[in-house]
Order: structure tokens, then sequence, then C-alpha cells
């Protein structure tokens, strides 16, 4: 252990480290989506649910609605997000998300390959959740976004 005291961390020092991660997934979401060619919903998938394999997060036999509400919980430092609707016209409602902030820093339109890789990736996390496939469709976007969430 080091006996140096800890250096305070500034506001500018947030905002640096906001703006290189920003960047980071950027280029991750941009090389990504070239070399898949846009059809990266299957990466999105297998990366969430390899995050759902490793959630300290146990449910029996979870409901997609139980599902959603686990991971709004452990999700709440960067996204706000809920549920609404019926068994088959399901959507999920964001009203705050991490990642609109980083399209507006970056200048991205929201909605676009940074988002759908993002949501297949959440896809994955509940299709491993609940043990069934579940597919969500981007809906509309910007200070509020909404996505069709559908399981079989």
């Amino acid at each position: 252990m080091s006996s140096e005291p800890l250096q305070e961390v500034t506001l500018d020092d947030h905002r640096n480290a906001f703006n290189e991660v920003a960047f980071l997934i950027d280029i991750f979401t941009a090389t990504i989506d070239n070399i898949m060619g846009g059809a990266t919903a299957p990466v999105g998938r297998i990366a969430g649910r390899e995050m759902a394999r490793k959630l300290p997060v146990h449910l029996n036999k979870p409901s997609l609605d139980e599902a959603i509400a686990v991971l709004s919980a452990r999700m709440k430092a960067g996204f706000e997000f809920t549920i609404e609707g019926e068994d088959r016209e399901q959507e999920l409602i964001f009203q705050r998300c991490s990642l609109r902030e980083v399209c507006c820093q970056r200048g991205i339109d929201t909605g676009g390959a940074m988002c759908r890789l993002f949501h297949s990736y959440l896809d994955g996390i509940v299709n491993e959740l609940i043990s069934r496939p579940v597919k969500s469709e981007i809906v509309s976007s910007g200070q509020q976004c909404r996505a069709k969430i559908r399981t079989q």
C-alpha cells in the first residue's frame, strides 16, 4: 500500500474521463459495425448472455417484467428504464441513458449502431435470465427512447 495521500478527483477529471470513454465506445461500436457489416445483433446477444452468467442474481423462473426490474435496479447508475404494456405488446421506456449522453457528446444520432448493439446486449442478458429468446426493436429515440421487446 502506498502512504501517499489520495488526490482529489475534480470535475475536469470526470469530464476528461467521460470524453475518453465516449471516444472508445464510439470507436468500438463503429469497428464492430464495420466488421460485421451491420449485423451486430449476434455479437451483442453473445456478450449479454456472457454478462448475465456473471451477475450475482438468481431468479427462479422469472417473468420478463421481473428480469427487467432486476436489470433496471442493477444499471441505475447509468440508466433509468421500465417496461410497460401487456404480454405481446410490451415496450422498454428509457428515461435516462448513458449511451444517449455518449451519442450527444460524439455528435451521433440516437437509434443508430451504438443503440442497436446495446439493445442486442440487453436482449442477451434478459435471454439468459429468463431462459427464453428475447428480441427488442427500437421504436423511437431522443430524450426518451422506446423499444418493443418480445420473448418466445
